[in-house]
């Protein structure tokens, strides 16, 4: 039984890779501005800000300019699985699934190219994925092939993969939260810290993209808290974090398979080279 979890767990959290997020940021250089200081001795010195608490409008306004940027993503989903099949349950463990994402999100004109490492443990398996999104199309690489993504293609609605691209990468996110009031509003070792609830809504719209026709599955997802980091008021990343419990409901030669998994999932993201346009290219070749 715990060669079928892995299997569905794979199939299900697979989906993670081409879907998340996997943001809005800052439009302003994260380089410290300084300035130039001539003494009496006509020895010309520089001096640097002192780093400081911005307002949440302040960093609203400054995260509303951005329109393009490159995203750096390590995710960690650990889940407990407990199979059961008729009237037998067992306990199968822990599975980890790592994902590192390398991503450019142009939220301007709609474009994205994101590329996607996926560990699993144990066993340290590994796979790598490419996902393009251009003209309100998605392309997927895995397996050495590229094909273009429909809601036959692997069974995962488009238009949920377009509206977490859009509406809540790492930037856009931002920009939300910031329209609120954060619980706590720290400096430490020059970068401001935010902290907020994420709601339940939000959480499902991110996690409703994984949810393909492979297998009946039910989610629930708690927990949610997100910090946003902030360095001289520019939007440098952040981390999210959320409580989640599933079940994935399958048809095996021993009957019907439930695979209980519950755990958590930890995102830390860094965001760089804001409004730095880069092209996004459409696959030469691909599968229909």
């Amino acid at each position: 039984m715990k060669k079928t979890a892995l299997i569905l767990v794979l199939v299900l959290l697979l989906a993670v890779a081409s879907g998340c997020i996997s943001e809005k940021s800052s439009g302003v250089s994260s380089t410290a501005s300084t300035g130039a200081i001539v003494n009496s001795t006509g020895t010309t010195t520089t001096s640097t800000p002192k780093p400081r608490l911005y307002s949440t409008q302040e960093l609203l306004d400054r995260v509303s300019k951005i329109e393009e940027f490159t995203y750096f993503e390590n995710t960690s989903m650990e889940l407990h699985l407990v199979v059961r099949v008729g009237n037998l349950t067992q306990d199968e463990g822990n599975v980890t699934v790592v994902y590192r994402k390398v991503g450019y999100v142009d939220l301007k004109d709609r474009e994205a190219a994101i590329n996607i490492t996926t560990i699993t443990f144990p066993g340290g398996a590994r796979t790598f994925s490419r996902e393009i999104i251009k003209n309100g199309e998605v392309y997927i690489f895995t397996g050495g092939t590229w094909r273009k993504l429909t809601n036959e293609t692997f069974g995962i609605n488009v238009s949920r993969i377009l509206n977490v691209t859009w509406e809540y990468n790492a930037v856009s996110l931002a920009e939300k939260y910031l329209r609120r009031t954060p619980t706590n509003v720290s400096l430490k070792n020059g970068t401001e810290l935010l902290y907020f609830p994420i709601t339940e809504s939000d959480l499902m719209a991110i996690t409703s993209a994984l949810l393909g026709r492979q297998a009946n599955v039910s989610i629930n997802v708690t927990n949610g808290i997100l910090e946003l980091r902030f360095r001289n008021g520019t939007f440098v990343g952040g981390r999210l974090g959320y409580r989640v419990e599933m079940v994935v409901r399958v048809s095996t030669p021993s009957g019907t398979a439930e695979v209980h998994e519950t755990g958590y999932s930890y995102d830390e993201f860094v965001v760089t080279d804001i409004n730095v346009k880069k092209p996004v290219h459409v696959p030469a070749s691909y599968r229909a």
